[in-house]
């Protein structure tokens, strides 16, 4: 909470501290830059969602154990200080925030038993984000995987996304 009381977010330094990190990679010869995604669960998936939303260097992003609403997962209990931006709420939704990786590959991952971020509200968030994908001709560029499992990464649809996308 000390980086609210500077003017500050955690998920502003964790964007910050991906997009320092990808400045990095790309001075590497080894590192094909059209190639590059980025992947986190839970809170390193809020970091993968909005680094993807803010780096267009990022090609792709898989975000588990995260995309949902503010409505019905931040808001409605108890979470970390890293999912908290001031009044986000007044001007997005968790949705919208995803549809600006469009039209740059997004896979999600939603455990039917995520206490956390439920499943149904999952659901509901990709089905509005996924309308960016089909506006802008892109509709095979976004999957969502819906698993038997808690707030856990699975990673099987995921791999194969990334495959088809980097």
């Amino acid at each position: 909470m000390n980086a609210l009381m500077l003017g500050l977010t955690m998920i502003g330094l964790r964007v910050w501290d991906a997009r320092r990190a990808l400045d990095y990679l790309l001075t590497r010869p080894e590192v094909d830059p059209g190639r590059i995604g980025v992947m986190g669960i839970s809170g390193g998936g809020t970091t993968t969602l909005y680094t993807a939303a803010v780096d267009r260097r990022f090609k792709a992003a898989v975000v588990s154990g995260y995309l949902c609403t503010f409505r019905d997962s931040i808001m409605a209990m108890d979470h970390c200080c890293d999912n908290f931006i001031p009044r986000i709420i007044r001007y997005a939704e968790m949705y919208d925030l995803a549809a600006l990786v469009a039209p740059r590959a997004l896979f999600a991952e939603s455990g039917t038993k995520d206490s956390i971020f439920p499943v149904e509200a999952a659901r509901f968030a990709f089905r509005k984000a996924k309308r960016a994908w089909e506006v802008l001709g892109a509709p095979d560029k976004i999957g969502h995987e819906v698993f038997d499992g808690e707030h856990q990464f699975w990673g099987k649809g995921a791999f194969e996304f990334l495959k088809r996308n980097l």
